[in-house]
This record gives C-alpha cells, structure tokens and sequence, in this order.
C-alpha cells in the first residue's frame, strides 16, 4: 500500500460528527482530535499544500520514524501534521503524572519518552514534539493509557508537562521503548 500523499489527499472536518480525518480515493485516515481542540469553525475540507506534503515526506523518510511499520509511520505523520496545523495551544496537565527524580536535560523532537500516572502507576511511552522552557508536548505513541479516575488517552492525543515527569527511554528497559507496529 502507498502512504505517500497525493493530489487527492484532503483534511476533512466534520463538524456535525466533531472529527478531523485525512480522505484519500481510497482511504480515511480518523485522527483522534476533538472539535474543542482545533483551530476549524466549519465543516470544511482542504486539499494538502506543498508545504503540507512536503513536511510529510520530510518525516516520513526522516530516520527518527525509519523503524515504525509504513501504515503506523503514516498516521503517526498524519497527527503531527494535525498538531501543527489545527491545534490549539494547551495548558499543562503535570499534576496526571510522577515526578522522577532526573537530571534536567533537554528533549528533542521525535524523542521517546515515559509518563507515569499519578496515584496507581500506569505507564506509557509518549513522543516528544517541543520543549519549551521547562515544559514538553508531548503525543502518546501507545494504543492508550489509563489513568486512575478511569480517564483514557487514546493513541496519538497530546498532553504538555513538565520536564521532571519524563524519563527518557534510554533509562528504560530497551523492551518499553519498542515502538508498536500493530497499533490503531
């Protein structure tokens, strides 16, 4: 199957049904972004821009995403393309998650990091997409992650925290850090 955009590629929002989604010929891409969180007022569709296939292919090919499987590599690039361009600015959540006790360092972008909840420990592995100052956006990479009051972040939902709540993968066992190729 080809995942390189073409022509016909369009961001699709539906304001009846609250969801932004890529269309294709062929395919619908759903992404997991709520109307309430998105800089669209009206149902709307927008073909993909030079820029926007650029900066998709930039990533796609890019070796911070070579050893994700083709269809996960796609939606992945597809949501960040969402973050970047529809996206409205988020206040942090830090207090969802564990302070770790880790030197201050800087994160990069496309960085695997963990996050574990407050209360009961669940944790998942997120991406790194910016730091700023002392804060992080960061992307759930798992399929989901569960917090103790029953709250749900499904894969691909972003949330901003500090920096002394990730613990970068590489103090992680190897195994944590895998990316998931069976993912939605």
């Amino acid at each position: 199957m080809d995942f390189i955009p073409k022509a016909d590629w369009k961001w699709v929002y539906d304001h009846k049904q609250s969801n932004l989604s890529v269309v294709d010929r062929d395919r619908i891409f759903p992404l997991v972004y709520q109307s309430s969180m998105l800089r669209l007022r009206e149902s709307q569709s927008v073909s993909f821009t030079v820029e926007d296939v650029t900066r998709y292919i930039e990533l796609f090919e890019s070796t911070t995403f070579s050893d994700i499987e083709e269809s996960l590599r796609c939606k992945t690039i597809l949501h960040l393309l969402a973050i970047e361009l529809f996206h409205k600015p988020i206040m942090p959540k830090s207090w969802l998650f564990q302070t770790v006790d880790a030197p201050k360092q800087r994160y990069h972008y496309g960085e695997l990091v963990m996050l574990t909840t407050s209360g009961i420990p669940e944790s998942a592995k997120y991406m790194v997409l910016e730091q700023q100052d002392n804060f992080c956006l960061c992307m759930l990479f798992d399929e989901s992650h569960v917090f103790p009051n029953n709250k749900e972040f499904k894969q691909f939902e972003i949330v901003k925290v500090s920096t002394d709540k990730l613990i970068p993968c590489l103090q992680v066992e190897q195994d944590d850090c895998l990316f998931i190729s069976n993912a939605v």
